[in-house]
């Protein structure tokens, strides 16, 4: 019985066979906004680990940044005073 075919095989095998998917990336949570909350409450609570709670977490700042600015420079229309 030759065994090296089958140990080759499985080796090539191994890395892909897992069924792990790769983390959804920042932009993908900065779409799914509601969806980074949840993440990040995972995270925190130790359910969730890996590379979507850095994601996450990012996504979650730039929103936050981007409805600070929002707040602050209003909709952008020049102000014209009265």
């Amino acid at each position: 019985m030759n065994i090296q075919p089958i140990a080759v095989a499985m080796v090539r095998v191994a890395p892909f066979g897992c069924g792990r998917a790769e983390p959804r990336r920042q932009l993908y949570f900065e779409a799914h906004i509601d969806e980074a909350r949840e993440i990040v409450e995972g995270c925190r609570d130790g359910s969730v680990r890996g590379d979507e709670c850095t994601n996450a977490e990012r996504a979650l700042s730039r929103n936050e940044a981007k409805e600070r600015s929002k707040r602050f420079l209003g909709d952008g229309k020049a102000y014209t005073p009265r």
